[in-house]
């Protein structure tokens, strides 16, 4: 039997518990400690989290703006690596746009979803004679 709708029993995350983890991951963030991953690691826990934490207490402004800046200093930190170049660009880019949730939008479906494809086939003159 499935529990009634809205019941939040086995709900872990409190506020408090919430406000605690964000601190403790804004102040993992240093200059050598600058990805999201990393700063779960060091928390215990998974980045994906943070997201969560971020829906759930969307209107709470301690933790939306402790995880928010939690993220800021990691995009400052990589930008500036980058722009001195203590870190590669290309892990750069990628590191942003994971921030950022962006992904590679260059992949195109060739696919013919079962259709037949014509395709003409181009004699070219002969040149022998």
């Amino acid at each position: 039997m499935s529990a009634e709708k809205g019941n939040n029993y086995a709900e872990k995350w409190t506020l408090e518990e919430a406000i605690k983890l964000s601190e403790k991951a804004l102040n993992a963030v240093d200059k050598n400690t600058y990805f999201i991953s990393t700063i779960a690691e060091k928390c215990g826990t998974y980045r994906d989290l943070f997201q969560y934490l971020l829906k759930k207490f969307n209107d709470n402004e301690k933790v939306f703006r402790t995880i928010k800046r939690m993220y800021n200093k990691c995009e400052s930190i990589i930008w500036e690596k980058a722009a001195k170049n203590e870190i590669d660009k290309t892990i750069a880019i990628f590191a942003l746009k994971s921030l950022h949730g962006l992904m590679e939008t260059s992949k195109q479906d060739i696919t013919t979803n079962g259709e037949s494809v014509n395709v003409p086939i181009f004699k070219w003159a002969d040149n022998d004679k």
